[in-house]
């Protein structure tokens, strides 16, 4: 059992904390653990690009950084038994502060969860029915992640590099539509592509005005969230 105010260890046939002074008697269980951290990543469709949709997720902190979480600690270290301070009084929920996620965490985030980026997404399947849009590879280069989507058209999802300029990049990710079309796609579907950048040029809208039908960029950013732990 655990002190309510400030949620000292308890002895069984102690009558008040022993760090606080409060009666402790009529207090019974123990607290809920605490509440995972967790991050919002959100994906927003660039001015002009023929798309409007925005996605935003909820994501523990532990899963995008790839550790389990261990719990909450006394600050000497020690965990389990003996007395602990009490726990800090987290502050209230400051405004989301932005944190960095490269290309490679943003592929392996979208592999994992495609409906991030859009409702009804999926991972494209072979004739076998396996899993096989993962960097699916073509004629012309690889595609970060090929999907489908609630209508079963193909959609290629690309994450663009730093450095790249737009020209090559819009050129080959029409080269990479192109060979899908060609190559992959049923006569009665479409291809269209969804390319993420995360610094977009502000010129960028006017490289694919032309195109907005097949080509859609987003920017997208990473924030943690605070929450407080229920006690």
């Amino acid at each position: 059992m655990h002190c309510k105010l400030c949620n000292t260890r308890i002895s069984p046939g102690d009558r008040t904390c022993p760090n606080c002074g409060a009666d402790v008697r009529g207090m019974s269980g123990s607290h809920p653990a605490p509440a995972p951290r967790k991050v919002r990543a959100a994906i927003l469709p660039l001015p002009g690009s023929g798309s409007a949709h925005e996605s935003e997720r909820e994501i523990p902190l532990e899963d995008l950084a790839g550790r389990s979480h261990s719990g909450l600690t006394s600050p000497g270290g020690a965990s389990g038994g003996g007395r602990r301070s009490p726990a800090p009084a987290l502050a209230p929920a400051a405004a989301p502060s932005p944190t960095a996620m490269g290309p490679a965490s943003l592929r392996a985030l979208l592999a994992d969860q495609p409906e991030l980026l859009e409702p009804g997404l999926r991972v494209y399947r072979d004739e076998s029915g396996a899993p096989a849009g993962v960097q699916f590879s073509t004629g012309v280069g690889a595609v970060d992640l090929l999907a489908t989507d609630a209508r079963g058209n193909l959609v290629a999802v690309i994450v663009a590099e730093k450095g790249r300029s737009e020209e090559d990049l819009v050129a080959e990710v029409l080269q990479r539509v192109g060979w899908l079309r060609k190559h992959l796609c049923a006569p009665q579907k479409q291809v269209r592509a969804i390319v993420l950048v995360e610094d977009p040029p502000a010129s960028l809208p006017y490289s694919v005005a032309a195109v907005a039908e097949t080509l859609c960029f987003k920017t997208f950013r990473v924030a943690l969230v605070f929450e407080d732990i229920e006690i």
